[in-house]
């Protein structure tokens, strides 16, 4: 596969302001594709928002924020982040 740069993030002060993100906001807000956002946000267990009379779903910017947290923290993500650190248990000789 070719290297394909990663896409440049949005000016900071470009969605100051709102509430909700549509998913290319969200994904511009990033810097990352709307396939990698999309990973995201099953992983990550986050409710997307729907509004009447609009097809798109949305995302809270709190959840934005945090998505972007976990890219730069990756080691920070899911809640049970000590359960994975632990020592395996050792099998007991018959």
């Amino acid at each position: 596969m070719p290297n394909v740069p990663r896409q440049q993030k949005a000016e900071k002060g470009k969605y100051e302001g709102k509430a909700f993100l549509d998913y290319d906001e969200a994904s511009d807000y990033l810097g990352i594709k709307r396939t990698t956002l999309y990973h995201h946000v099953i992983d990550m267990e986050i409710t997307t928002h729907k509004f009447k009379k609009d097809r798109r779903r949305y995302l809270a910017i709190a959840d934005v924020k945090q998505i972007e947290k976990i890219m730069e923290e990756p080691w920070l993500a899911g809640p049970d982040n000590e359960e994975k650190h632990q020592e395996a248990p050792k099998p007991e000789a018959a």
